[in-house]
């Protein structure tokens, strides 16, 4: 029964206790994207637990962040407390049940004991989860342990009576118990008069157990006093310990509804706790009475049980207890958290209670914390300790225009390769030396950590300084070095939860078996693909596209962006040149652009704007990750065409969609370089967009050449264009002068019928 309560214990934090940073599972649709750095987790689990940590991020979990405190103290975690981690963050990443495993077996094997008694009779079906009343939430209610009592108890009485017949009458009765899991059903039917006394013993405890399994709590209660009160039933010891159970487990169902009743069932609970942890004969159920307390703890004295967990999950001895302790303790800061939006007093008061009663807690609250208060306190602690833990706080929360800066980065500089804490106060005393404009100090220090720590590199860390690097590249060579970078893992649409399994993808399911292959290949990250499309003008653009530092799936897409670009920019001289280079890295446009290097000055423009309508992936940016996933030719039904006017308005997004006032620029750009790009991009943006500009050159086309035999295919595809490529306030203008102008003079074509209608954009008025 202790194992019972654990799993219990486990399941009602996670479902029943309110947590932030919860992930949230997306409803589709689902697109593969890599994924360079993890925000919020640690890359690989076991690695991490183990203590490759790399470089240390504000933004990951409070568990996570725990580890990585314990890391930098030189408090390694025992391979026992290594698995707890793992099974910790496959519960709170994955929203994997860190129980189901042994659950399900022990399901099975209660089953296959069954089996020995009842062979002849259907076998049951079984469902552990329980709906908690209000139609939403769930809770593990028939436990591993549970199953496991039934294994052991039905055992003995086979090697004691045999399958006689009070036997099968034991196993129906267990039947009806667990019948009760998901649902009330009727409790066993009461032992007859003249059955054996252990029968009857046996029938009084399955009866209490489907009473509490049902949520008929007031009976089980009164069954398990009565059982209790039995000196002659062999189930009076553990029927001492579950009336406590059941009065948490009231207790807990009855929070956040009526909080009287709730608060008196609590301090049932305590005194049941106490009277059995005062009981020396009940001694083997003290360590679950003391987990149980733990809980109840966790909803009336948080402050408690924190500095107790706190003390433990920082002791050098290994804790048997784990997995418990630091679930129960992250969902005690969860209750301390501030939140993006004003706190209480209640849950201020809380967290100011847990930072000054543990270090642990105080760095954790304070690395994830936003503002200039966050690297006060850390300076202030990292005086007064001089502590590396608050060293490496104060580097990540430290400005460079901070005065106290100086100090920290020479401190810095004494931090050895072989400490846990070298990659990232190495990443951020980079990251002050660039905001202070010292961007040769910057480079040494960082060449020397990528020469001095490559084993200590996950691909994570290497991304990090990798993207730092390429900002101080002094020439092109290294900005295409340094803007590859190999992707972690692909996700769905990039969530940090919703890992894609390439390599061992589930039996059957192989959808992304087209993104296998780019697991190998280096790629472009948004920090990159930002510089190359809102930073470089396009005759750099052209020395990039053919560099030899890039794979040739690279420079096919450097290679479309620089010819579509010099057609949008009336530069004809970079368009002709660029028409072999075309051909060669993008063979399925080798027809059109042919035509297109063929054409007379007036018919080129058309020719352009006939390439692009029949390659909807055509577009002047360079794009991030694995890039289009449609079919080139074909529209993408997710609207993932041409181009939009805002992808050059001069509005910039960080990783994670965040809009930005600006970003830097890598230092071998020149200023004039620079503004020649913002240049072309505001002309770009003027366009209106891809569709927008397709529409109208198709019925400039018809204006000019009226005979055009691809005419009326062309503005059907304008038409089209405007639906499934990004739409602004001119759209309608455009589709509707596209659909006119083939509804006009191709009224009898078959691409008029495949028209029937224009479409308007979001500033129509209704």
């Amino acid at each position: 029964m202790k194992k019972l309560l654990k799993v219990w214990l486990v399941l009602v934090f996670t479902l029943l206790v309110s947590a932030a940073g919860t992930p949230v599972i997306a409803c589709g649709p689902y697109f593969p994207q890599p994924i360079f750095t993890f925000s919020i987790r640690p890359e690989n689990f076991a690695d991490f637990a183990a203590g490759k940590i790399g470089i240390i991020q504000p933004t990951w979990h409070r568990s996570a962040l725990l580890a990585a405190y314990r890391e930098l103290n030189g408090l390694p975690f025992s391979a026992d407390e290594q698995k707890d981690l793992v099974r910790n963050w496959q519960a709170e990443y994955e929203l994997a049940d860190a129980n189901e495993a042994a659950k399900t077996a022990a399901i099975d094997n209660w089953l296959a004991v069954r089996k020995k008694v009842l062979a002849d009779e259907p076998e049951p079906t079984i469902y552990a989860l329980r709906n908690a009343g209000n139609g939403y939430d769930y809770f593990l209610n028939c436990t591993a342990g549970a199953f496991e009592n039934a294994v052991k108890t039905l055992a003995a009485r086979i090697a004691a009576y045999t399958v006689n017949a009070e036997v099968k009458d034991w196993a129906h009765g267990q039947d009806q118990v667990f019948a009760n899991c998901s649902q009330a059903q009727a409790a066993p039917a009461e032992a007859s008069a003249d059955a054996p006394l252990w029968l009857k013993h046996d029938r009084a405890y399955q009866s209490a157990a489907a009473d509490f399994y049902a949520m008929r709590y007031d009976e089980a209660k009164r069954r398990f006093t009565e059982i209790a009160g039995d000196s002659a039933s062999e189930w009076r010891q553990l029927a001492a310990y579950l009336l406590a159970r059941v009065a948490v487990r009231q207790a807990s169902l009855f929070a956040g509804e009526d909080a009287g009743q709730s608060q008196a069932l609590y301090a049932q609970a305590i005194a049941q706790i106490n009277a059995v942890l005062e009981n020396g004969q009940l001694s083997g159920y003290h360590p679950a009475a003391l987990q149980l307390l733990n809980f109840v703890n966790f909803r009336l004295h948080p402050g408690q049980l924190h500095d107790a967990l706190a003390k433990k999950l920082l002791a050098k001895e290994e804790n048997s207890h784990f997995l418990q302790d630091v679930t129960d303790y992250r969902r005690l800061l969860d209750k301390a958290e501030l939140g993006n939006y004003e706190a209480s007093a209640e849950t201020k008061a809380l967290q100011d209670e847990f930072r000054q009663n543990s270090p642990l807690t105080d760095w954790i609250f304070t690395v994830q914390a936003t503002g200039t208060d966050g690297f006060a306190h850390a300076y202030g602690r990292w005086l007064a300790t001089k502590d590396p833990v608050w060293l490496v706080a104060s580097l990540v929360k430290a400005t460079g225009n901070a005065p106290e800066t100086a100090a920290l980065q020479q401190q810095a500089k004494t931090i050895k390769s072989a400490s846990a804490a070298f990659l990232t106060v190495n990443y951020h005393l980079v990251r002050l030396l660039m905001a202070q404009g010292h961007a040769d100090e910057a480079r040494k220090v960082l060449d020397a950590v990528l020469a001095a720590a490559p084993a200590a590199l996950n691909k994570s860390a290497t991304s990090q300084l990798y993207s730092q690097r390429m900002l101080l590249a002094q020439n092109i060579d290294e900005f295409v070095k340094y803007a590859q970078r190999r992707a972690v893992v692909f996700s769905e649409n990039g969530s940090n939860y919703e890992l894609i399994d390439l390599v061992k993808p589930a039996e059957g399911e192989d959808y992304y078996g087209n993104e296998r292959e780019w697991l190998q290949r280096t790629m472009f990250d948004t920090d990159a693909t930002r510089t190359l499309n809102l930073r470089m003008p396009l005759g750099l653009l052209k020395e990039m596209a053919l560099h030899q530092g890039l794979p040739d799936y690279l420079k096919r897409r450097l290679v479309m962006s620089v010819w579509t670009r010099a057609v949008l920019l009336d530069d004809e001289k970079t368009a002709l040149e660029f028409v072999p280079h075309v051909a060669r890295y993008l063979p399925e446009l080798k027809p059109f652009i042919t035509q297109y290097g063929k054409a007379n000055k007036q018919d080129r423009r058309f020719e352009a704007a006939w390439l692009m309508l029949k390659n909807p992936a055509m577009r002047p940016l360079v794009e991030q990750g694995e890039g289009r996933t449609a079919i080139f030719t074909e529209i993408d039904h997710w609207r993932d065409n041409w181009w939009c006017d805002e992808d050059f308005g001069g509005q910039f997004f960080d990783d994670q969609g965040e809009q930005m006032a600006d970003f830097p620029a890598p230092a071998f750009l020149t200023q004039a370089e620079i503004t020649q790009a913002a240049t072309e991009n505001a002309k770009i943006a003027a366009l209106q967009g891809g569709s927008n500009y397709l529409a109208r050159q198709a019925v400039q086309w018809a204006k000019f050449k009226p005979d055009e035999k691809r005419l009326p295919e062309a503005l059907y595809l304008a038409v089209k264009a405007t639906r499934y490529g990004c739409q602004n306030c001119a759209t309608g203008k455009a589709s509707k002068a596209a659909f006119e102008a083939l509804n006009r003079r191709f009224k009898k074509s078959e691409w008029k019928k495949k028209t029937p209608y224009w479409f308007g954009d979001a500033c129509a008025k209704p």
